[in-house]
């Protein structure tokens, strides 16, 4: 077992990490759910080393002097060989917006609260499809929406609860 109470100085990329196989399920998901390609299929990340390399630059160019940039580049690198998995829409989608421009980094969101009425529960729906195509996930509050059974004096019928509506 490494040391994790290293300091920033110590971190380096020319050390070999513990060499662990890609398991079969594991090379699966990466290629179809990380691995960057282009839109006709062709591979960008040629292994899962350019991913890593792709994202660990992506994760560094905040730094506005090239010399930090390098520097934290190395060390993202570095963590990502050694372990440290950010995740799945940071792996999948940073320094890929030559390839996905309309993709996020965001992993997940959650919506705003969902108000009690038929149209505002379809304008949540509109927005969860867009936050799914940019490749996010999303998350709901439901406990705004009436209970089974409840009556809805507009409709003049009793609710199905929020159950029906999460299935949207």
């Amino acid at each position: 077992m490494k040391n994790l109470n290293l300091k920033p100085e110590e971190l380096t990329t020319t050390e070999t990490p513990a060499e662990i196989a890609m398991q079969d399920a594991s090379t699966d998901i990466w290629n179809s759910k990380y691995r960057l390609k282009q839109k006709d299929g062709t591979l960008v990340d040629t292994d899962i080393d350019a991913t890593f390399r792709r994202v660990a630059s992506a994760l560094a160019k905040i730094e506005e002097d090239s010399g930090k940039r390098t520097e934290y580049a190395e060390k993202f690198l570095w963590a990502l060989k050694n372990g440290a998995i950010p995740a799945g829409r940071i792996i999948s989608n940073a320094g890929s917006a030559e390839h996905r421009p309309s993709t996020s980094t965001i992993n997940c969101t959650v919506s705003d609260t969902i108000a009690d009425s038929m149209g505002d529960i379809l304008d949540k729906v509109h927005d969860a499809g867009l936050t799914l195509k940019a490749g996010c996930g999303i998350g709901y509050e439901f406990s705004t929406l009436r209970p089974r059974g409840a009556y809805v004096s507009g409709a003049g019928a009793r609710t199905s609860g929020p159950l029906s509506f999460m299935d949207i």
